[in-house]
């Protein structure tokens, strides 16, 4: 059920009611979902790389003394070799987590959204380009972080507004900006992952920044010049405050909630996939397949989570009734939990390593159909807490809260290699258990107005 742009007819005899006609696909949904798709892979390219690109680096010797400012990093945290490494990449996940904050802000009240999005792109792409430069990475990572974050709240909204107001397509153009995505997590470590680890660190940056710059002109081709989505996203709307005051009790809640679900899920560039690549049996016969091949399987379990979730749910709804967002957003809280629990217990039998892979893959598949309810379901409640004039911003809530849990998983990540196994994933574990407890909270207080938090 990845996409349904057909007119459903009501047969006679079905009790069921019908499904909303479905409009065509408005121009410029595949060109903005292709820019974005290209956007990620570069992104998605990077982090398959950085986490073992800075690993390697600082064990040869060197300590990273040619890269500007790591020495003052190393000096500030404490942290040297693989815990500075593990540092650096919590630090650009969390700083790329809350920069769409950042883009939104500008890009409703200072520049637009399509000069946002100009400018994010243009970030990026010269970041991807200073990354083959070594002695440049710091500031490298703090320019594509910060024009992720441009780029990435002003292109969402520029794709609600290519729908009219109250449009229901626009769930569809929204699962296949998220197809987008996924799909780029599942090419972007086979390809520039692998380009990176067998051949050269900076070749695999170079096939990143190439894919940014397609992104770029994609977009440029397609809107260049095009205000039109500003002037679409203006007009009053209530509030959801304004519609039941309790409800930001209800989003403070849901913020810590998803904050503290996802730090595990931040840890799959980072501390994961360091304990894959030194711990894991990644063989097969003689042959061993590089670790950023982790990363590939995440996008493929999540392109198949997204899928297999949107079947479940749209024959729920058909044989039993409408299921409310707090009630998905549980369902994936529990599987969220239950992948965690497959690394403790990886962790308990086996210890550091010879772990076999079938352990990550589980959480992984656990990890990814949980987040598949959970991130909708979260994002769909924080939507309804802006005005329609702040499109770009209506998430910053929703992305501050990723910001907190990446800050929570680099402080733990930076004390992998100094914890025991066991005990390190048995932090996370009670991590993701107080969140699911949050989003129980919150479905319970939504029972006496469960319409009116937001749509399923």
């Amino acid at each position: 059920m990845f996409a349904n742009r057909g007119k459903a007819v009501l047969r006679p005899g079905h009790d069921h009611p019908p499904m909303i006609q479905r409009a065509a696909v408005p121009p410029g949904l595949v060109s903005l979902c292709a820019s974005v798709g290209f956007e990620r892979i570069a992104y998605y390219g990077l982090q398959s790389l950085l986490a073992l690109y800075l690993a390697a680096t600082l064990s040869q010797g060197r300590g990273g003394a040619d890269i500007w400012l790591l020495a003052d990093l190393s000096h500030l945290t404490g942290a040297q070799g693989v815990a500075l490494a593990s540092v650096v990449t919590g630090l650009f996940v969390s700083l790329a987590a809350i920069a769409p904050v950042i883009g939104a802000l500008a890009a409703d009240r200072v520049i637009g959204q399509h000069r946002a999005v100009l400018a994010g792109g243009m970030m990026m792409a010269a970041g991807h380009g200073l990354l083959i430069i070594e002695a440049a990475l710091l500031p490298a990572l703090v320019a594509i972080a910060l024009g992720s974050g441009f780029f990435k709240g002003p292109v969402a909204a520029r794709l609600s507004g290519l729908y009219r107001p109250g449009d229901s397509a626009r769930v569809e153009g929204f699962r296949l900006f998220y197809i987008a995505i996924n799909l780029a997590g599942l090419v972007a470590p086979l390809i520039i992952g692998t380009t990176g680890e067998r051949i050269h660190w900076h070749a695999g940056f170079g096939l990143a920044c190439a894919a940014m710059l397609v992104g770029l002109i994609i977009y440029w081709r397609n809107f260049a010049e095009d205000q039109r989505q500003d002037a679409m996203t203006a007009g009053p709307q209530e509030t959801l405050a304004a519609r039941a005051p309790g409800h930001v009790w209800t989003l403070a809640i849901l913020g810590a909630s998803i904050a503290l679900l996802c730090v595990t899920n931040f840890q799959i560039t980072n501390a994961y996939l360091l304990w894959a690549d030194t711990g894991f049996i990644l063989s097969l016969g003689d042959w061993r397949f590089p670790a950023s091949w982790m990363i590939a399987a995440d996008g493929l379990l999540s392109l198949f989570a997204l899928g297999i979730s949107g079947v479940f749910w749209a024959r729920t709804e058909r044989q039993h009734g409408r299921v409310d967002a707090a009630a998905k957003a549980v369902t994936g809280a529990v599987l969220v939990v239950a992948g965690v629990a497959c690394l403790v217990l990886a962790a308990a039998v086996h210890g550091r390593a010879g772990v076999p892979v079938v352990w990550g893959l589980g959480f992984q598949l656990l990890n990814s159909l949980g987040l598949a309810n959970v991130l909708p379901a979260v994002m769909a409640m924080f939507g309804q807490s802006s005005a329609r004039q702040f499109k770009a911003t209506a998430m910053a809530g929703f992305y501050l809260s990723l910001f907190f849990g990446g800050l929570v998983s680099t402080a733990l990540a930076s004390q992998f290699s100094s914890l025991p196994t066991f005990a390190f994933w048995t932090i996370h574990a009670l991590c993701a258990l107080f969140g699911a407890a949050g989003l129980v909270l919150v479905w319970a207080r939504s029972k006496p107005s469960r319409a009116g938090i937001a749509d399923g």
